[in-house]
């Protein structure tokens, strides 16, 4: 019976070893491109007036996205991604004698170069599921803004603003070619991204300014790619 239960425990571990060799997969030296859509939180200057008006639900808005990279080895890699998309911003309301909600929207293009750093190869498991943090700079143009309607305040358009983010991305290799992503991330832009930017008096004299002197999205995305 010893005899037995050891050649046992020797095969499944055979097995195992078998199972986790054929699980290894290296993208070292590799390029892919891919597509993916989001979905994104907009916290602009006023994002608290969708609230208070029960309307928090328009401050999620989608983008449609493009992205190629390279993986240099297991652990590091780059890629640069663009994204088109919808956003929603609202115009001062607090020093506003007529009170009232006045969100706008407006589309955006949205370009960054990323640094990735792969958690599975830093730690040699080389999995056909990988996990990766990266961070990267850009620029957002941001046109086409809806009038708000507001009595006095007025967004400026076109706008260009720098940028910077910081994610973590899931991926899963289907083939040795074709795989899933998920993606989640914080960009923050400089404060004119959305179109509104107060000077520094504003802040401290105005209460319905934020003090924060940065615009804020927020992403989820799904999407695919594929690996040359």
């Amino acid at each position: 019976m010893k005899k037995f239960i050891c050649t046992g425990l020797a095969l499944v571990l055979g097995a195992s070893i078998l199972v986790a060799q054929n699980n290894k997969h290296s993208n070292e030296g590799r390029f892919y491109a891919g597509v993916n859509e989001s979905v994104l939180l907009n916290i602009y200057e006023n994002a608290f007036t969708y609230s208070d008006n029960g309307k928090t639900a328009d401050l999620f808005t989608f983008q449609t996205g493009v992205f190629a990279g390279y993986d240099v080895n297991d652990i590091f890699g780059v890629r640069l991604s663009v994204g088109y998309g919808n956003n929603a911003g609202a115009a001062n309301v607090k020093e506003t004698s007529a009170g009232g909600f006045y969100p706008y929207n407006f589309s955006s293009i949205n370009v960054f170069a990323d640094a990735t750093l792969d958690l599975y190869g830093l730690s040699d498991l080389m999995s056909l599921f990988r996990v990766k943090l990266y961070g990267g700079l850009g620029v957002g143009y941001s046109y086409g803004f809806s009038d708000s309607h507001h009595p006095w305040q007025k967004v400026t358009e076109p706008n260009t603003a720098f940028g910077f983010r910081f994610g973590a991305i899931a991926e899963y290799n289907v083939t040795d070619h074709f795989g899933l992503v998920a993606d989640i991330c914080g960009e923050a832009y400089t404060d004119k991204y959305s179109g509104l930017m107060p000077s520094k008096e504003d802040r401290e004299k105005f209460e319905g300014y934020s003090g924060f002197p940065l615009d804020l999205r927020a992403l989820v995305s799904l999407g695919v790619l594929y690996r040359f």
